[in-house]
């Protein structure tokens, strides 16, 4: 049974629903307790609050459950110590620290045993699980422990006196989550800005490529701010830094409106007034060492108010996805809306993290670093197969249009041919017709008038040489009249010219011309000299054969064409068939032609056969 839009639509709802649920069950477990027993924690401790480069010998306070942070509104750093004792029911000790982030600085019988860096401003950031081996000897001796850090940055997880062997083992998995994951992906993320940079070069106007490239980019310099350890300037400044790249929501809502063709002008235009007004406040934060601000008595924190601005621009992003599935249900849309989906339910677990005391949520890191990578590849893959997709299309199009040009090419050439074959035959149908008027009007009138004047001297030698002269020239100009384009018409004109002639010498004549001759041109030194063979044939069987019969055809074979001249006199003399037999087979090999001449008493025939390879069909 067929699926309904709207089926799909409530299916893709629940797995909006549920997914980002599921990922976080598998990133919890992946990131699942410590391996460490909780017999181990520390649970009771004293702490200070004191910028001493030592641990102090007063204000210390004792404190029965969690960690105080020390924290004052509107203080930029905070200097915090801590002290609890070694157990003895520990052997080879070892001090474990789930996830520090911060300046730690350990010290155990009045010396330092270990620190992430010297406690001077831009302090030395540390990202991961803290493994310290503390003294044998010392069990039962204080352990004190340092945290400088900025007010807004900084914590850690459950602190643990345990045997080296379950710390390290549980150090190095918690290694693999904080720092290996995170430095694994960020290569390929940034290959992906890359190589969608390189695209929206070569192709600027599809600017959806330049946002997704500014997108990931953000993102990799987000991630790339939150892995570094050695920070290079104020941590005002570098922590307003981290913040602002966090606008990598803004590039990925004005990329999604663009790739899925949703005009959104003016939610645009909100969202980046928003982000402009909060980075003019952050700098403003920034750049007085301030956390927080103070209004009517109270401070508050400006960065809480950041990341929930965050969140709902998150939400927003997620809104324009479901618009483009709404729009063009396919995998592409349906894909990166549950992938947003994932990262707005990952972001308020990383929110409620960061705001809540150590332990209140599974896990030890922040998750959003490997969730938000999703989407981003997603949509780089999606991009990639595009770009490569829109290519391939460009490249059958180019060899279209090559092949179409190229058609159109040897269509022209054709016709140019075409039409300089027919200026060519143009101009020699012009040239054949006034050779024919000149002949018609001049040689041919002049030979008339002469054999007007020979008879009246009675003359009978030189009328014959006359009318010889008059009938070769007129073979002459029915071989090149234009009308006479075809062997039929050829022939009908001689049959025209001749047929009189016949019945004065008491011939009885039988024409036949086949109707298919009439598709078979012949140039005109081709069509004079089957009139010349014709015209030989004719005149020996009038002169010499004595009969009274003469049948003449003209018909097409399989391959060619046959012409026959055929009489009952009683055959012609051995010398008039060999002369006969010379001059005729001297035209026919010039047409390609073959010729037999056989003369017996009774019937004289003389055949010709014409291949077709040697005429050309009319056109």
């Amino acid at each position: 049974m067929a699926i309904s839009r709207r089926q799909r639509l409530i299916g893709l709802g629940v797995l909006y629903l549920t997914l980002p649920l599921l990922v976080l069950l598998l990133l919890s477990w992946l990131d699942r307790p410590y391996d460490v027993p909780g017999d181990y924690r520390v649970q009771a401790t004293d702490w200070a609050r004191s910028f001493s480069e030592v641990p102090p010998d007063e204000g210390w306070s004792p404190t029965s459950e969690g960690w105080p942070d020390g924290r004052r509104d509107g203080e930029p750093f905070t200097s915090i110590w801590y002290r609890f004792e070694v157990p003895q029911s520990v052997p080879t000790p070892v001090l474990y620290i789930a996830y520090g982030y911060g300046n730690f600085d350990v010290w155990q019988d009045g010396q330092r045993v270990f620190r992430t860096g010297e406690a001077v401003q831009p302090l030395h950031y540390n990202h991961s699980s803290i493994s310290v081996p503390l003294i044998d000897s010392a069990i039962g001796s204080s352990v004190f422990v340092r945290l400088t850090r900025q007010a807004s940055a900084g914590r850690f997880g459950f602190v643990y006196i345990a045997p080296a062997e379950l710390a390290k083992r549980d150090a190095e998995e918690q290694a693999f989550i904080q720092q290996q994951m995170p430095t694994t992906v960020l290569p390929v993320m940034l290959s992906f800005a890359v190589v969608v940079g390189a695209m929206f070069l070569m192709r600027p106007r599809e600017r959806h490529y330049g946002w997704y490239a500014l997108t990931i980019a953000l993102w990799a310099g987000h991630s790339i701010h939150n892995m570094a350890e050695s920070i290079p300037f104020s941590h005002f400044w570098f922590f307003s830094l981290n913040h602002l790249l966090l606008n990598w929501l803004l590039a990925e809502l004005f990329f999604i409106n663009r790739y899925f063709a949703i005009a959104a002008p003016r939610l645009e235009r909100f969202c980046a007034w928003v982000c402009i007004l909060l980075g003019i406040v952050h700098l403003t934060i920034a750049s007085q060492a301030i956390d927080s601000l103070k209004f009517e008595g109270y401070f508050f924190n400006y960065y809480a108010v950041l990341e929930v601005w965050y969140l709902v621009l998150a939400i927003i992003v997620s809104a324009r996805y479901f618009t483009a599935v709404r729009r063009q249900l396919n995998f592409d849309s349906a894909s990166l809306w549950l992938a947003s989906g994932i990262v707005i339910i990952v972001g308020f677990r990383d929110f409620l993290y960061a705001i809540l005391p150590p332990g209140s949520l599974p896990g030890s890191v922040f998750y959003l670093q490997y969730v938000a990578t999703i989407p981003l590849l997603l949509f780089g893959i999606q991009l990639i197969r595009r770009f490569a997709r829109d290519a391939y299309t460009a490249e059958l199009r180019n060899e279209e249009l090559n092949q179409l040009v190229e058609e159109r090419t040897a269509a022209l050439e054709s016709t140019y041919r075409k039409l300089s074959e027919e200026e060519r035959k143009r101009a020699l149908a012009e040239e054949r017709s006034r050779l024919m008027r000149d002949m018609h009007d001049g040689l041919g009138g002049q030979l008339v008038h002469a054999l007007a004047l020979s008879e009246q001297v009675d003359d009978e030698d030189l009328q014959r040489s006359l009318r010889l002269a008059l009938d070769d020239l007129r073979l002459i100009v029915d071989s090149l009249s234009p009308s006479a384009n075809s062997l039929q018409d050829l022939m009908a004109s001689y049959r025209h010219r001749v047929s009189r002639l016949l019945q004065r010498t008491g011939f009885n004549v039988d024409w036949y011309i086949g109707d298919e001759t009439d598709n078979v041109k012949l140039k005109p030194n081709e069509a004079l000299s089957v009139l010349r063979i014709v015209q030989e044939a004719v005149t020996n069987a009038v002169r010499h054969s004595g009969g009274d019969v003469l049948s003449i055809s003209v018909k097409q074979l399989a391959d060619g064409l046959q012409l026959t001249v055929r009489d009952n006199g009683e055959g012609m003399p051995e010398s008039v068939v060999e002369r006969g037999l010379r001059n005729m087979k001297v035209r026919a090999s010039e047409l390609g032609a073959g010729l037999n001449i056989r003369s017996e008493p009774g019937d004289t025939t003389i055949t010709m056969y014409l291949p077709l390879s040697g005429v050309a069909p009319a056109s």
